[in-house]
């Protein structure tokens, strides 16, 4: 069997320190020829390098000074308040690394040695140093209290305390032995700390063999604090292979306080952050639509730029589901992602939908990203589903990703120039809802942009040409379209203020292959010419508040359009939609997304802006913007013929207010207020608290009103409120609740709690929620609307990983800056 575990331990590490334990076997014969000890601190020359030898310690040890606490190891009674994290109260303590910080640019081998000893005596071939035997080289450090060198043999000993060190590494054992000729060593009882990863292990052999392989006899790795046995690794034999970065472990038992739970004649794992083909960590969860589900990934390391991971899932109500997902990267092609799931028969599908044919389940996706030479850019992003429940059935890690209402297969390839962009692609959707209609499909789509950089006090050129043919299989029409846009802009830009005014020509030309009415015409165009005048000031002041020194800024900002009128009653609406309204759709020189409309207007929008600045880092502190559009002008031009001018003589007034007095606390909130109903339209407040503990707290607020909705729409109107909160040092609860005022009940909610030791944690989540559309509120009046629910259980090994990953992706999802915790 083969165990992927997470194990962060640096690849260099290990070879750091077998050098250190093995220092002596190529620094013994530098220092042999120094049998005179009545001249300390000479400086010996050798082909090879410098050593100077001193008899007194401080003088090769330098600056170093060695804890007083065993291991490295600091009670947390001593560790100052600003390092007492919550994984230090938790552990009761922490490593504390003497050579933290130092350097290690230099390349040891070329570095002069410095030796020391009480006392040297030469015996034919044998050289003896006895008393505090210290060494350093550069960044490593080495200490014992006798060392022993044969120049025949090229053999020798080191005995009594001795300490291995270098930043991040700790080595103590009782007596070594080592070849310099073969590199092949052992330290006998030796135990070690790798400060950064926060591991700790034993072994009652350390050896290095001629392969340079290090070997751990009768050893064991842990996570948790010195005096802590809650779960240890312990083999007959662990090798490491320091190239390879992988271990090997034979005779593994895997011990939960000091009792052996799970015995593995060989397994294998990662001493780096390199990927290893294996059996990752399962996860384990339960929901109302599958019952029981239970994953277990296995991984293929197949090459250092692609992988392959295969995951067989079971679910209790559904059977077994095969998923994949293949990644390749290289510098010619790019990146690319290939996944998919297969069920060859869904139990609870078959019972749910007798009707269908089949009852297996599946889904593909591929997404790629590629540039060659920075001039050509590739994408694809391809999503097709066997059915348009599947991502509701047995997607479980992201209720976003459940309640998409489409999938989307996109290929597109573009040309970077200098100053023109290139843009073909492909585009159609998958519906994943009953009652909507499949967007139009784009086969294809040609793009041709002029970005030449823009220059300050001269004419900047504008040029966009478009092609696309639009198709579909529900009975609509269908053709090709052309739009091309062309004029200047003249930017004028002072330290005070901007002024741009804008003019250019838009052009529309179909070639449908049915008109969309009888007396329509099958090509029908359009032409609209259009001119805008856009234009700002910056004033500035000093100020203060809460005894803060502030920098204030009022940008107040006028932006006339004007866009000629043209009848497009006979043309189609192949991708356009009316903007939603907000502070951002003051400025901007179309009220529709899409090219399918050229909207008339003759109006003003007025806009003001101010920033508040702080004085010592510059850090933005406080923005608001208001603003309204006036027009002059009826707007003819609507998304459908049928429907009516539009005849109010001003818009909505958006404003925008965001406030983040310190790092930790933000406030943002939008709100679009109609003067002529005195009613809000749309509104959205989000508050958030980040404590340093790991605390999250979040309240918000939206609301929602349709005001341009083709068919009657509820109004929506929730508020959520969402955080993580440790209760103690080990006890944490967190939990998610969105209530709707309108409907007077809550749509969803989940609701957690974890505990989290020095050395392993373990969360239980459980969670509720109508299986509704994305932006979709639920009819609570359907009789067959029922609460979906999913409780998912999570395990982690620190320092090795865990099981139970989807907890941690619902916690993302659901409480707004959570972060996982790295340990």
């Amino acid at each position: 069997m083969s165990q992927v575990q997470d194990l962060p331990c640096n690849a260099n590490r290990p070879s750091l320190l077998i050098s250190l334990a093995f220092s002596l076997g190529l620094l013994l014969p530098v220092a042999a020829p120094a049998q005179d000890t009545s001249n300390p601190g000479e400086c010996i020359a050798d082909e090879e390098q410098a050593i100077c030898v001193t008899d007194e310690p401080g003088d090769v040890l330098g600056s170093l000074v060695e804890p007083e606490h065993e291991m490295d190891w600091i009670p947390v009674s001593e560790v100052p308040r600003e390092l007492r994290d919550r994984q230090c109260v938790n552990c009761g303590g922490r490593y504390r690394d003497p050579l933290k910080g130092t350097s290690q640019e230099l390349v040891i081998e070329e570095v002069p040695i410095k030796a020391s000893a009480r006392g040297t005596v030469m015996q034919g071939d044998t050289v003896e140093f006895s008393g505090d035997v210290a060494v350093a080289q550069g960044y490593r450090y080495l200490r014992g209290d006798r060392a022993t060198f044969n120049n025949r043999t090229r053999k020798g000993t080191l005995e009594g305390n001795i300490s291995l060190r270098e930043p991040g590494i700790l080595l103590r054992g009782e007596a070594a032995e080592f070849d310099s000729r073969t590199g092949e060593a052992a330290v006998r009882d030796s135990r070690f700390v790798l400060h950064e990863q926060h591991m700790r292990g034993t072994a009652e052999a350390f050896r290095r063999n001629e392969e340079g392989l290090l070997i751990i006899e009768g050893g064991s790795l842990s996570y948790c604090a010195p005096d802590e046995k809650d779960w240890a690794i312990q083999a007959r034999e662990i090798e490491l292979d320091i190239e390879e970065g992988l271990g090997t472990a034979r005779g593994a038992k895997f011990r939960l306080g000091g009792v052996p739970v799970l015995y593995l004649p060989w397994m294998q794992y990662p001493i780096d952050d390199r990927r290893r083909t294996g059996v990752l960590w399962p996860d384990i969860g339960t929901d109302s639509r599958g019952g029981l589900d239970l994953a277990v990934p296995v991984y293929w390391n197949i090459a250092p730029n692609y992988d392959l991971l295969y995951t067989p899932r079971t679910i209790q109500e559904r059977g077994l589901n095969n998923e994949f997902n293949f990644r390749y990267l290289n510098r010619h092609i790019g990146q690319w992602d290939i996944g998919g799931a297969y069920m060859d028969e869904d139990d609870r599908y078959a019972r749910e939908f007798p009707l269908e044919d089949k009852s297996d389940r599946w889904i593909a996706v591929v997404q790629h990203d590629g540039l060659i030479n920075q001039r050509w850019r590739s994408r694809v992003d391809f999503s097709r589903a066997s059915d348009e429940n599947y991502l509701k059935d047995l997607k479980t890690s992201s209720l976003q990703t459940k309640r998409k209402t489409n999938l989307r297969q996109l290929a597109a390839l573009d040309y970077l120039g200098d100053d023109w962009l290139v843009n073909l692609e492909v585009q159609q959707f998958q519906s994943l809802a009953q009652d909507l209609s499949n967007d139009y499909k784009k086969l294809p789509q040609l793009t041709g942009q002029y970005r030449g950089a823009e220059q300050p006090f001269s004419f900047n050129p504008i040029f966009l040409a478009q092609y696309s043919n639009f198709d579909t299989e529900d009975g609509r029409v269908t053709g090709e379209r052309v739009y091309a846009e062309a004029g200047a802009s003249y930017n004028m830009s002072w330290p005070f203020g901007f002024l741009v005014p804008t003019g250019k020509y838009r052009q529309l030309e179909y070639d449908l292959n049915d008109p969309i009415s009888d007396l329509g015409d099958s090509s029908p165009s359009a032409g609209s010419a259009l001119a805008s005048l856009d234009g700002g000031l910056f004033f500035e002041r000093s100020t203060s508040f809460a005894g803060r020194q502030l920098l204030q800024t009022l940008e107040p900002r006028l932006y006339y359009l004007y866009s000629e009128y043209e009848d497009q009653a006979d043309q189609p609406d192949f991708d356009s939609a009316e903007l939603t309204f907000s502070y951002n759709q003051l400025f901007r020189d179309t009220r529709f997304s899409g090219r399918d409309r050229l909207d008339d207007a003759n109006q003003l929008s007025v806009g003001i802006t101010t920033r508040f600045f702080n004085d010592e880092d510059g850090r933005e502190q406080f923005n608001a913007n208001i603003g309204q559009i006036f027009y002059f002008d009826d707007r003819l031009v609507r998304l459908k013929p049928e429907d009516p001018p539009i005849v109010n003589t001003d818009s909505e007034v958006a404003s925008e207010l965001n406030f983040f007095p310190t790092e930790r606390v933000s406030l943002r909130s939008n709100v679009v207020w109609d003067p002529n109903t005195d009613k809000v339209n749309s509104g959205n407040l989000q508050a958030q608290y980040l404590w340093p503990d790991g605390r999250v707290a979040n309240i918000g607020w939206s609301f929602r009103r349709p005001v341009n909705a083709r068919k009657p729409q509820p109004i929506t109107d929730q508020g959520t409120i969402s955080g993580y909160f440790p209760l103690s040092n080990r006890w944490s609860l967190f939990a998610s609740w969105s209530y709707s005022f309108e409907a007077d009940r809550s749509v969803e909610d989940m609701v957690g709690v974890e505990y989290d030791t020095c050395c392993w944690m373990i969360r239980l989540l459980h969670l509720r929620y109508f299986d509704t559309r994305a932006g979709q509120i639920p009819d609570f009046d359907n009789p067959d609307l029922e609460r979906e629910y999913s409780t998912q259980f999570q395990i982690v090994l620190k320092g090795m990983g865990g099981f139970g990953s989807r907890v941690s992706g619902l916690l993302k999802d659901m409480i707004r800056g959570f972060e996982e915790r790295e340990y």
